[in-house]
């Protein structure tokens, strides 16, 4: 998903336009954690954000009960907010359970997708390969899922994502940069078994795919001190 304003986490004193949402606050905290700028037990103060960034308090606060959800943040009345850890079993079940959707999803596909569709997927893939650029590349891999959602026409599988929302909502490959080369060796997998037509195969390539995208992701919060239980 692209969004109308970048924020670069790299900038504090840079100043989001008035059009600036919850989401692209949440975005710029997410940058900030994962630069290590924000450490674990480091408190958010909404107004010190708000003024930051030339926003209201209230996209502020959405975005904190957005990451509070996510796992990011913590919120407790007596404390406010502040960085929590991210337990290792939940990253692993986090993506033991979307691999099972996706793979769920794989196999829908062996049984619907015409020649035209795995054409028009292995055209996306193409373009995931050919990405000079890390966000050529997310744009490419976010068209190929929604392709294989819209194959698929599942309103149940697409629900079940939804319920099992990706750790990292935007930038994912810019902050887990070598899951970029998982992600497009998962799907060139899942591929040729798509073109067999074998849902077994292709389920367990986009079960591994995600299940190795969850050791990445470990990887990268290990690195910037958010796991709090070692493994």
């Amino acid at each position: 998903m692209s969004e109308t304003l970048t924020i670069d986490g790299h900038d504090r004193g840079r100043r989001l336009k008035r059009e600036s949402s919850a989401d692209q606050v949440a975005a710029h905290l997410r940058r900030l954690i994962m630069s290590g700028e924000l450490t674990k037990g480091a408190h958010i103060r909404q107004d010190d954000i708000a003024a930051e960034l030339g926003v209201s308090r209230i996209p502020v606060r959405e975005a904190i009960i957005a990451l509070d959800r996510e796992g990011w943040l913590r919120f407790e009345s007596n404390r406010g907010a502040y960085v929590a850890g991210i337990d290792v079993d939940d990253i692993r079940d986090h993506y033991e359970l979307r691999g099972l959707v996706f793979g769920l999803l794989a196999r829908r596909l062996t049984e619907v997708a015409t020649d035209d569709d795995v054409k028009a997927l292995s055209s996306l893939h193409q373009a995931m390969r050919k990405a000079s650029d890390t966000a050529t590349f997310a744009l490419a891999n976010d068209r190929f899922i929604g392709k294989m959602l819209k194959i698929a026409d599942s309103p149940r599988l697409t629900a079940a994502l939804l319920v099992v929302p990706a750790i990292i909502h935007g930038g994912f490959f810019e902050f887990v940069p070598s899951g970029r080369k998982v992600q497009e060796d998962g799907l060139g997998a899942f591929l040729k078994a798509l073109k067999r037509r074998s849902a077994d195969a292709a389920d367990e390539a986009l079960i591994t795919m995600l299940r190795r995208q969850g050791a990445e992701v470990e990887s990268a919060f290990t690195a910037a001190g958010l796991v709090t239980s070692a493994p």
